[in-house]
């Protein structure tokens, strides 16, 4: 199962994306203000996400509905 995470996009300097599903902080979806931005990862919390202290963790219906409201542009891709 992938899990997604909203940060902080001042946090994504910090990731290591050697991690994580999403290959670079440059590949990642953002809201329209610029300041939130998603990340993905399959099985286990990485430690490079547990070890931020603000994050929100979303599953793939539920960071549909999040990318589909006025804050957010784009969508992840199928975790097919």
């Amino acid at each position: 199962m992938i899990t997604y995470v909203i940060v902080n996009t001042s946090d994504l300097e910090l990731l290591d994306y050697g991690q994580l599903l999403t290959t670079s902080s440059e590949t990642t979806i953002r809201n329209l203000k610029g300041v939130k931005a998603i990340v993905k990862y399959q099985g286990d919390m990485p430690p490079t996400i547990d070890e931020l202290s603000t994050k929100t963790i979303h599953t793939h219906e539920e960071i549909l509905v999040i990318v589909n409201g006025d804050e957010w542009k784009g969508q992840p891709d199928d975790p097919k």
